[in-house]
């Protein structure tokens, strides 16, 4: 009598269990994946003068860490960033940028290196805007 019990109690549990995960399986999330949209406002229309900018090894960089991060090579990714970082450094020595703004490069090159670690795509992406929008007052 009680191991019949017992068989049936583990058996009812078991039920609920697999009911459980099947109808929250079945559930719509709020924001299903590729669902998502994000609006960007851009600012003002630098154009970065890719022939004589010492700003134009860092632009490419940029890209290349966010093609890589679209196609989730993240190897690529991590290696373009840390060419970013070396030419961010070259370009400190010269003393292209205030404080302010190497603070800001530095912050955003490191939100990026997280971003790249940790494989989140929005984030690198994120960041390389971020990245591309402080060029750009670099280039002024």
């Amino acid at each position: 009598m009680r191991r019949a019990t017992f068989i049936t109690l583990v058996a009812v549990g078991i039920l609920v269990l697999g009911a459980r995960l099947l109808v929250s399986d079945r559930l719509p999330s709020e924001n299903p994946p590729g669902t998502e949209i994000q609006f960007v406002e851009y600012g003002p229309f630098h154009r970065l003068s890719t022939s004589n900018s010492p700003l134009s090894p860092m632009q490419s960089a940029i890209d290349r860490v966010s093609e890589a991060a679209v196609q989730g090579q993240w190897t690529e990714a991590a290696r373009a960033a840390r060419e970013l970082e070396q030419d961010w450094r070259g370009l400190i020595v010269r003393g292209a940028a205030n404080l302010q703004t190497e603070q800001d490069m530095e912050a955003a090159m490191e939100n990026l290196y997280l971003n790249v670690w940790s494989q989140d795509e929005q984030g690198v992406l994120a960041a390389a805007q971020k990245l591309t929008a402080l060029l750009g007052q670099l280039a002024e």
